[in-house]
């Protein structure tokens, strides 16, 4: 509690030393629109489309400069791994997992514990499975990541939601960009996207190829994404929108290695055993077509009340040869998500209602077979899994006197799966039965309290509380079978916040500081063969301090941005009873204690810009016993570009990007609690990449 004091009078005095700038005149920047800017930038967390500084959450911002140029590979994790509180891995190319807040303790591929949205659209399935690698970077102009529970306003989650939108479409204009890269390790890609906007339609299409033969043995990738996005104002009143995407997926997975291993080469794949085969041997990799198709329409009754309401529909076609069987899987999901807000800005107590509802539904059919080197032998299992959430939600934002603001929310969230396991021989068989698994429906309540000081600072308080059912892929893991017995996760977030600027806008600095006890902690375990499985670790009390500071320098000719990110973390399990060992008051693995983030960004007028990233992470432990501990990590990434006008329609941009520049050898994802210690999954050496983009416009 001491540490937690502390904190808290740490941001206690930054607010009131922050008061001090407020006597101070902002002036606009010159840096480009997609720059933060606390008193300019929109967010739409919560469903509030207030500016940054006015909002009362933690919410982490990455614009298209973000996901376009600073890093020369198109994968949105480096993007990722520069917000305060979230960690992105990719333990093979194209094998993404997200932690916000430590919430991918329970994640040993696949993004869970998370909400996501394209716009109203929502993204995660409802097994609580986000297809974050059917998205190609290429195709995003804008990532919201909210952190922490956000149970309130988009349902089950523990972790937080993370709201993609695409590349905006010119107004009044048409678009061709063409681009082409190429680097280390036989990295190849190209593009095309194609925009048209009328004023009252905008259409943007792109297609966009990636293949590496990877760092590892066995490391390969094939990625082809199609994406189509646009809208049309049937009316005045009414707008419809549409999103289609399409993916082809192959990756290859090297498999986890052991400390000896990964020290005596960290390129090679899992090897074979005296009673296994290796990652080689069996072909091991990942086959993914990913298809989701989602309209949505949007109705203003009047300025005061409008409704969104959004469909969708998604088929997978999934298979997963593996060290010890083969797994493929068949997807259909249905869903939507429908939400209503009604402003009264005009009493003495102006507020805005915000009233929907959420219902998602997954069907799957799963069958494992025995791998015969990359090819399904003999049936194992045939089964069907059927997963469906509810969501009812409701939320008031109120401005109170003396520049306060007030947001108080509730939702209802209702859980439910049905599993049924099919006779694979006639002779002795047992009859298909139909298993069910119903979680008590839960309430989720939120408040939050925000106070302005002038136009350039602001603190905020709040209590959220998370719940998390387990996923389809917990309750059904790749160990086989239907778990009956694993619990829900609940939890309660209480956590303060400051953000302000001073000196002309030119010093920007965000705190927050939270403390987040969940009860029921879902953790991962897996056996020899690599197969993992889930149980309940009791409590755990997570307690972090996030920081954001930046400062520009401001020339005729240039504009020149210093930031740094900070986290700090001290997560511990409580009441943690392992057979007969106690790991209470244990650090929960993968979650390092300090992890910070520094980079420098430069553009030019004369069209040369640059950003340097270097990311250091502290050593943290990679099992619950805290037995085995992660190498420091120290990333160095650069980009380098110029961008060009050629004439008064065509720009072309060229640039060439440097990755590990230090040459570490370094794991960007690790296999929690593995079984033998298999924790290492080695990222490439130092890399290099280089592309060209040509775009016309008229």
């Amino acid at each position: 509690m001491l540490r937690l004091r502390t904190t808290y009078t740490l941001v206690l005095i930054s607010v009131l030393l922050s008061t001090t700038l407020l006597a101070q005149t902002p002036t606009p920047t010159s840096l480009t629109n997609d720059t933060l800017q606390l008193n300019e930038v929109v967010v739409r967390g919560y469903a509030t489309n207030r500016r940054l500084l006015e909002t009362a959450a933690s919410v982490g911002l990455l614009t298209s400069r973000d996901l376009q140029q600073r890093f020369g590979t198109p994968t949105p994790i480096p993007a990722l791994n520069t917000l305060p509180g979230v960690r992105a891995d990719e333990r093979s190319p194209g094998s993404y997992r997200i932690s916000i807040r430590g919430s991918a303790i329970r994640s040993p591929f696949g993004v869970r514990n998370i909400k996501a949205y394209w716009n109203e659209l929502p993204l995660t399935d409802a097994g609580g499975n986000t297809p974050l690698n059917a998205l190609d970077v290429r195709t995003l102009g804008r990532i919201e990541v909210i952190k922490g529970p956000s149970g309130s306003l988009y349902g089950a989650g523990t972790g937080g939601t993370v709201l993609f939108s695409g590349l905006s479409v010119p107004d009044k204009k048409s678009h061709v960009e063409l681009s082409t890269l190429g680097g280390s390790y036989g990295l190849f890609g190209n593009g095309v996207t194609a925009q048209t906007g009328d004023g009252k339609t905008a259409l943007s299409l792109s297609y966009n190829h990636l293949q590496s033969n990877g760092y590892r043995d066995n490391s390969g990738l094939v990625r082809d994404n199609l994406t189509l996005s646009g809208s049309v104002s049937v009316s005045e009143k009414q707008t419809l929108s549409v999103l289609g995407l399409y993916s082809d997926l192959h990756y290859q997975t090297p498999g986890g290695l052991t400390d000896a291993q990964f020290g005596a080469n960290p390129q090679a794949a899992r090897p074979a055993t005296r009673t296994l085969p290796g990652s080689v041997q069996q072909q091991a990799g990942i086959y993914q077509k990913y298809g989701y198709l989602g309209l949505s329409h949007e109705y203003r009754w009047s300025d005061r009340i409008q409704n969104t309401t959004a469909i969708y529909g998604t088929t997978t076609d999934f298979a997963n040869p593996f060290i010890t069987n083969y797994q493929k899987t068949a997807d259909q999901g249905l869903g939507g998500r429908t939400v209503t807000q009604i402003r009264l800005p005009n009493g003495p107590l102006p507020t805005t209602f915000t009233v929907g509802a959420e219902l998602l539904r997954t069907f799957s059919v799963i069958r494992n077979f025995g791998n015969r080197a990359g090819v399904p032998d003999t049936i194992q299992t045939d089964e069907e899994l059927t997963a469906r959430q509810t969501t009812l939600f409701a939320q008031a934002e109120t401005q109170l006197p003396a520049h306060f603001r007030l947001t108080a929310g509730v939702s209802r969230n209702d859980v439910r799966y049905g599993f049924t396991r099919f006779p694979i021989r006639a002779a002795g068989a047992i009859p298909a039965e139909l298993l069910t698994r119903t979680f008590t429906p839960v309430w989720l309540p939120r408040v939050a309290l925000l106070r302005t000081f002038g136009d350039r600072v602001s603190a905020f308080a709040s209590i959220s509380t998370g719940y998390s059912a387990p996923s389809r892929d917990e309750i059904r893991p790749s160990a086989g079978g239907f778990n009956t017995t694993l619990n829900p996760e609940r939890g309660t977030s209480y956590e303060v916040g400051l953000r302000g600027s001073a000196w002309q806008n030119r010093l920007q600095v965000s705190v927050s500081a939270y403390q987040f006890g969940l009860r029921e902690t879902i953790v991962r375990r897996s056996n020899a063969a690599g197969a993992e499985f889930f149980v309940n670790a009791g409590r755990t009390n997570q307690r972090g301090l996030e920081t954001q500071i930046s400062y520009d320098l401001r020339g005729k000719a240039f504009d020149v941005r210093v930031w740094n990110n900070l986290t700090l973390t001290d997560f511990r399990y409580r009441d943690y009873q392992q057979g007969s060992t106690d790991l209470s008051n244990n650090r929960i693995p993968g979650v390092a204690p300090v992890t910070n983030v520094t980079g420098v960004d430069l553009r030019t007028n004369a069209g040369l810009y640059g950003y340097v990233t270097y990311q250091f992470l502290n050593p943290f432990y990679l099992n619950d016993a805290n037995t085995a501990t992660a190498d420091p990590t120290r990333l160095l990434q650069a980009t380098l570009g110029y961008r060009h006008a050629l004439g008064k329609i065509v720009t072309l941009d060229v640039y060439a990007s440097g990755d590990n520049l230090l040459d570490q050898t370094y794991s960007l994802g690790y296999d929690i609690n593995a079984f033998g210690g298999r924790y290492y999954n080695a990222a490439p050496a130092r890399n290099f990449v280089g592309g060209v983009r040509l775009s016309v416009s008229w």
